[in-house]
């Protein structure tokens, strides 16, 4: 299947900007490996038009932070995947995870039942009223489910009624699987057990291996229409991989989650694949890019060179 790479270079819903410059450090990869799969590829690339200062905030929005801009740019990542084709293979980079929150609603739209794979340190289930930071990348699976109702601070009602109209519950609780999960607060928690979301913490990883995740995917993929893969390179360890904005400790190593790919890579309906929270900034030498590019590289290539480690 073809290949085509759609960029988003904003990092608005994050904590801190580098996020957006994540996404251009993978065209200086590309090139400089003369990597011809990906040179070959369609690029769509969005980013915002704006000359104003958006990381000084005007205080209207604290407890969902960078809102009016976010959701302005946010009608324009929808819109154009509304019309893109979806037939074949897609690389999503984004400078930070909220935007997955407008992306998968209109996948269900177009696809219908949408299975959801989230490789994150984070459960990403906030909304306004329960999210400590206010920072939209901590909030786009509460967009995507409509799960997350729970009020615990005031929010003020302009924020409510922008706030809504990302909310479209689109992904059904018994088609994500959250893997990786080692940094989340009790509500989020709550939420997931509230619904069975199926979940498995680093610890989980660590101590069972990865067979009991891979079995889990393939159970997902029989029962939805199209596979969607989010990773967030925060759940690695930031030992390793610093250039994140949301790092936490304890995560997992670049061979458990280059193994989960080589598992899942060949999966028929595995056609979605969104690459998160890159922040050179904060790195060294782009290490963490590198790293990122090399684990997905076989999805750009379309296969995997080596042998299956669990066999059916």
């Amino acid at each position: 299947m073809s290949l085509q790479v759609i960029s988003i270079a904003c990092d608005w819903g994050a904590g801190q900007p580098g996020g957006a410059a994540g996404v251009h450090s993978w065209y200086a990869i590309a090139i400089n490996y003369k990597h011809l799969a990906w040179i070959e590829a369609e690029h769509i690339w969005l980013s915002p038009a704006t000359d104003k200062p958006v990381w000084i905030e005007n205080g209207r929005h604290v407890y969902a932070r960078r809102l009016d801009p976010w959701a302005a740019f946010a009608e324009v990542v929808r819109e154009t995947f509304r019309k893109i084709p979806l037939e074949g293979r897609s690389l999503i980079l984004t400078g930070d995870h909220s935007w997955a929150g407008c992306i998968l609603p209109v996948l269900a739209e177009r696809l219908g039942k949408v299975g959801v794979v989230w490789i994150d340190a984070h459960a990403d289930f906030h909304n306004p009223a329960t999210s400590p930071s206010g920072n939209l990348h901590g909030m786009p699976l509460a967009m995507a489910t409509g799960l997350n109702q729970e009020r615990i601070h005031p929010v003020p009602n302009l924020t409510w009624e922008i706030w809504n109209r990302w909310v479209q519950p689109a992904i059904m609780p018994e088609n994500l699987i959250l893997i990786g999960l080692r940094s989340h607060e009790p509500p989020e928690m709550e939420l997931i057990q509230k619904h069975g979301i199926v979940h498995f913490s680093a610890m989980d990883v660590m101590k069972g291996g990865l067979l009991p995740v891979v079995e889990a995917i393939r159970s997902l993929e029989k029962r939805v229409d199209v596979l969607y893969v989010s990773f967030d390179v925060d759940v690695w360890d930031p030992s390793f991989a610093r250039g994140t904005g949301s790092a936490a400790p304890g995560g997992l190593n670049i061979a458990q989650i280059r193994m989960l790919f080589q598992e899942i890579i060949s999966l028929e309906k595995f056609r979605f694949l969104e690459v998160t929270e890159i922040n050179p900034l904060l790195d060294r030498d782009n290490q963490t890019a590198l790293y990122a590019y090399g684990t997905v590289r076989p999805f750009i290539d379309g296969q995997w060179d080596e042998r299956k480690l669990f066999m059916e």
